[in-house]
């Protein structure tokens, strides 16, 4: 497993986090089965096949809080199952805590789907498996700590779970990224 628990600042609960979304090795295939290493790669060979598709693409969700980077790393999902979305709703389908977005905006970053190879994305399943780990996870996680551990209080299961997938190193974005604002949608 390439999760850990990870202590809140506040108080003596524990999340999970996925170090795999972190470090580009953990993600190997190496050692693996030659049908898990088949499966990864055909996974993510759809998933750039998705996104370089004409008429979809892959998009980058943040809190328009915070300046937009340069480039984009970290979860993605594709356009067609965001569009038309409010905040509140995008908040509800990425697994935001509520009011995140509501309360700052968000920016909607247009991935290059060129820059998209099969070692830098990997799937993560569905955004109600926070940090891509399952509730099994999570059981195994909090044996092994011997604490309670759960998702991240900012990052919680979504309620209107959609496909995720991560990338694992900073790609280009095409365009500005596109800042939605309260009372707008995707």
């Amino acid at each position: 497993m390439t999760a850990k628990a990870v202590k809140y600042d506040d108080d003596d609960a524990f999340y999970a986090a996925n170090m795999a979304d972190c470090d580009v090795g953990l993600n190997s295939t190496v050692g693996l089965p030659e049908i898990i290493k088949e499966l990864r790669q055909a996974t993510n060979e759809i998933l750039i096949r998705q996104a370089r598709k004409f008429g979809e693409c892959a998009v980058k969700v943040t809190v328009g809080s915070k300046p937009p980077p340069a480039k984009v790393r970290g979860y993605a999902t594709f356009l067609s199952l965001i569009k038309r979305s409010s905040l509140s709703e995008l908040e509800m389908k990425l697994g935001f805590k509520s009011g995140a977005l509501q309360s700052h905006g968000a920016y909607v970053f247009q991935v290059d789907g060129l820059a998209l190879k099969t070692d830098n994305v990997a799937p993560r399943g569905n955004t109600d498996w926070s940090a891509g780990l399952t509730p099994r996870d999570l059981y195994t996680l909090s044996k092994m700590s011997g604490a309670a551990v759960g998702y991240h209080r900012d990052y919680p299961s979504a309620t209107q779970p959609i496909l995720q997938f991560v990338i694992l190193a900073e790609v280009p974005f095409i365009g500005a990224p596109r800042f939605v604002m309260a009372g707008e949608v995707v």
